[in-house]
């Protein structure tokens, strides 16, 4: 039987990512990303610093990184081969 020790007990309850809350309160900027290479649909966040949104496939864990800056899309959603 798994000790009943506090080392041994986690609280997910501060890791909810439908709470991701920015520094004022506001939620954080994503990007609707489809992936081509899976069929997956996800979100990538924009980084604390707000120079980028950065995020893996959920399946196959192929990296994608979108620079935020001047001469960008006003676009949200993206499909990644």
């Amino acid at each position: 039987m798994p000790s009943e020790s506090p080392d041994y007990r986690l609280d997910l309850a501060s890791m909810r990512g439908a709470d991701r809350k920015g520094r004022q309160g506001e939620e954080t900027p994503y990007l609707s990303v489809l992936f081509a290479c899976c069929g997956v649909y996800t979100r990538v966040y924009r980084n604390l610093e707000g120079t980028a949104y950065r995020g893996r496939c959920p399946r196959c864990g192929l990296p994608v990184h979108f620079r935020v800056g001047p001469g960008g899309t006003d676009a949200r959603f993206f499909v990644v081969d």
